[in-house]
This record gives C-alpha cells, structure tokens and sequence, in this order.
C-alpha cells in the first residue's frame, strides 16, 4: 500500500503514530499551536487549524490524494444540505418530502461506496470478471488511498445524521473536524456525528487540560506498547511463513496462526490506544473499540468486544435494515451471512477476506442456533472452541491465496506429511515462548480500559509507569513498520 522505496516510505512516516517524526515531531507541535489558539479565545480559529494540521497529517504521505478527500468532504456536505429535514413552509410545497430525502440518501451513500468501489475493488472485480468469462484484461496499477475504507464508512454515517436532522450538521467547521480530525482519520475507530459534534461544541471544547493530556499520553503510551514492544515482535514469526507457501509442519503452522492472531490484535488495539489518547489530549473522547475479544467464551461476545465500531456500523447499517432477526430463524441467518461477507469483503479485495467472513458468518449463525436450543459449554471449552474457530479463520485473513491458506490449514491438522517436517523458518522454543507470554498477557492481564481505571495511589508511581512504556518503546522506533490495518 502506498508509494514504494525509500522516498514512499519517507513521505508516509509522518503519519505512523509510531514513529519519531509524529510522536516527536508533529504531535507535539499539533498541541502546543491548538492550545496557544485556545488560550486566545478564537474558537473558528482554533478548529480551523485543526483541519487544516488533519490535512496537512493526510497529504504528507501522498498530497495527490488531498484532491480525492477534499471531493469526497465536498459532495458530501453539500449533499447533506439535501437531506436535511424540510422546513413547514418548504414541506408545503411539497420540497424534500421524506421519499424524496430518502432517494437522495440512497443516491449519496451510492456515490461513496462507488468511490470506494473504484479505488478498492477494481482490479479485483476486473480480475474475477477475466476468470469467469476465460479473458485477461490488464490495468494499470492503482494505488490505494489512505483510509479510502473508513472516511468512506464515516460519510455515510454523517449522511444518516443529516437524513435524521440531527443537531448540527449543517455547520461546515464540526463536520470537518469530524472527518478530518487526524487521531481517527486513518483507521478509526469509527466514530459518529452525534458522539463528536457536543464534544466540538461546548464551552470547553477547546483547551488543553492537564487531566486530559495525564490521561491521553498514558493511553497513547499504552497503545505504543502494544504496538512496538508486543505485536511487532511476531512480524519475524508470521512473515516468513506466509511469505514462503507450502508444506508446513503442524507446529510452524500453528505458531505462525497464533502469532498473527496476537499480533492483529496488538497491533490494531494498539493504533485504536493511541487514537484514542490522542483525541483525549485534545479533549475529544472516542467510543471504545476492543474489551478483550479473546477472552470471548462465543462469536456473539468476540464481535461485541472486537472492532466495536465496525461490528455497531455493520449492524446499524445492514444487518438491521435487512430485518436483523425479525423475519424469522432462516431470514435472521441469511442477514448475518450477508453482514459477515460484506464485512469480510470491507476488509480487502480479495477472495480470502470473503471466506474469512463466510466462515464468520458461519460460526455466528451456529452460535445463535447453539443459543436457542439452550446448550450450555463449560466455560473453558466454551473459551477454547471459540479462540481455536477465531485463530483458524484468520489464516484465511493473512493468507494471500486459497493455495496458501490451504497449506496452513493442512499443517494445523497434521496432515502436512514428511515433506512439512523441516521448514527454512521453522519456529522454535523461544518463539513459542513469545507467544505463551503474549497470550498470557491477552487473557489474565487488565486490558487498557481496567489500567486506566486502577488505583494508582499518586502521581509517581503514574508518571513512572508512563516513562517506562515510553522509554521502552520508543528505543525500538528506528524502523517502524505501518499498522496492519492501514492496508485497509
């Protein structure tokens, strides 16, 4: 993703969170200059600033790309203005019924899944089309536009609030702090219009408080952690053996499931950490993404505590307007199949990522079935059965092709014969003792949530804790590596 070589790499490290030049660099800065604008008292000004350091944030990894989000923030405000409710003297000539908003709605939502659709599913569709009808068309390369997925998700969003007459969304500045605001621009969490607007329009809405940059540096610290020190570590367990498909043994195949299973989940928890902080400092608060997922005991419960933000947008925007479970037991599953695909599909363009839904999709409609006949697991082999499903399925998330995966999963079930005895990345014990240790992080250790809930005593023993995250974590910045769901 993104431009390649070392002058690719240098445009985009600024927007990596974990890399010196943002941490050190714009992030300061971003503060210093929105709090000195706040102390003034010139709050236009001060938002303002903030979108145009949001832009500045966007364009420096590649600033052509500025020309494709300033269309999509463009038509979008301005067909917003469409939705809005119609005022008495307007609805008595009969102008912006409720149908006709209704049909605008659809034809705006239609334009920004079309956007996506280009930028993210083109080849692939052009490719698919080829393997069907026996042609091979070839395009030229087309590369993908940062967080084309997520800002694409929040304009439909913002839609709906204007659909729905929600306060404020005809007013130009809050929306463009919203889409723009740099913490959640790349991959979320996906945050809606009614959860920020109050925040952008109080009388404290703009200032630096020391309660909010105490708590926003430690969740950023946090997240940084997670990140650097945890989910990178296994980027030398997985990499190798994806990256090098075919007959693999039944605990390399396992390893390398188990360390990307930990390293997704290290490394997302840890960009939505950071935005979260981020957005604290600036005294925004962002809704919660991950509640330990893997401490799930069902598939119900993994996708209520595992990317909420997606799993709330999936469910409010096509799981319920497709009946959700009021149109009977095989309609309810249907729905869930087609949310899960969909989801999966969100995820990239490729094949893999829609097996990886099917299967969730899946589980969830077993899971509901198991549900309603009121069968009950112990809760140990409920936990085990569901991270075993979950870590199966990611295979299919990280594998680049069915052939790939399907080496995996032959691996996984011993099934690899003697040719997968030896392997040239071959895991061994200190590898699986990272992933004992990570695991054992996941499962028994207060998540980010609980540690910012505990009982510190004093502020010593806080900054102390802090430092030490920092420290840790920011002697291994050197090279940093983007989060894997910035391929997203």
């Amino acid at each position: 993703m993104g431009p390649s070589g070392s002058a690719g790499r240098s445009a985009r490290i600024i927007v990596l969170f974990n890399s010196y030049a943002f941490t050190f660099g714009f992030m300061p800065i971003a503060l210093i200059v929105f709090g000195l604008l706040a102390r003034s008292g010139h709050l236009r000004a001060t938002a303002a600033f903030t979108i145009v350091a949001s832009l500045f944030f966007y364009g420096w990894w590649n600033w052509h790309y500025l020309f494709l989000f300033g269309f999509s923030v463009g038509f979008n405000y301005l067909w917003s203005l469409l939705l809005r409710p119609a005022t008495a003297a307007e609805a008595a000539a009969g102008a912006r019924s409720p149908r006709i908003r209704r049909v605008l709605f659809g034809i705006g939502v239609a334009v920004n899944l079309a956007l996506l659709g280009y930028f993210k599913y083109r080849n692939f569709l052009v490719s698919s089309a080829g393997v069907i009808l026996g042609t091979h068309w070839i395009l030229p390369p087309l590369v993908l536009p940062l967080a084309v997925s997520f800002f694409t998700f929040e304009q439909i969003t913002y839609l709906s609030a204007a659909l729905g007459g929600e306060p404020g969304t005809g007013d130009f500045i809050s929306y463009g702090m919203f889409i723009a605001f740099f913490p959640h621009l790349i991959a979320g969490p996906i945050v809606r219009y009614n959860q920020i607007y109050p925040q952008f329009n109080r009388d404290t809405r703009f200032a630096l408080t020391a309660a909010n940059l105490s708590d926003g540096l430690m969740i950023f610290a946090i997240g940084l952690f997670k990140k650097v020190i945890i989910a990178d570590t296994f980027r030398n367990i997985v990499d190798p053996l994806f990256a090098h498909p075919g007959p693999i043994a039944f605990g390399d195949a396992w390893g390398a499931a188990l360390g990307f299973a930990l390293q997704i989940y290290f490394d997302f928890s840890g960009y939505t950490d950071m935005a979260i902080g981020l957005a604290r400092m600036f005294g925004v608060v962002f809704p919660e993404n991950f509640d330990s997922p893997y401490k799930a005991r069902d598939l119900v419960h993994f996708w209520r505590t595992w990317h909420m933000t997606l799993s709330f947008f999936l469910r409010d925007y096509l799981y319920i307007p497709l009946g959700g479970n009021r149109r009977g037991v095989l309609r309810h599953y249907i729905n869930l199949m087609i949310t899960m695909v969909l989801g999966g599909l969100w995820h990239g363009a490729n094949w893999t990522f829609v097996m990886w839904g099917t299967l969730h999709g899946l589980g969830l409609a077993l899971n509901h079935a198991r549900r309603k006949a009121a069968w009950k697991l112990p809760d140990a082999a409920a936990w085990a059965l569901t991270f075993v499903f979950v870590t199966i399925a990611w295979v299919f998330f990280r594998a680049e092709s069915f052939r790939e995966a399907a080496f995996f999963l032959r691996g996984m079930a011993g099934l690899a014969g003697s040719a997968g005895l030896v392997h040239r990345y071959s895991i061994g014990f200190h590898e699986f003792e990272r992933i004992a240790i990570a695991l054992g992080i996941v499962l028994f250790c207060p998540n980010r949530q609980a540690i910012m809930n505990f009982n510190w005593r004093n502020d010593y023993l806080y900054a102390g804790a802090f430092a030490i995250l920092m420290a840790a974590a920011t002697m291994t910045m050197a090279n940093p590596p983007p989060f894997i769901y910035f391929q997203f």
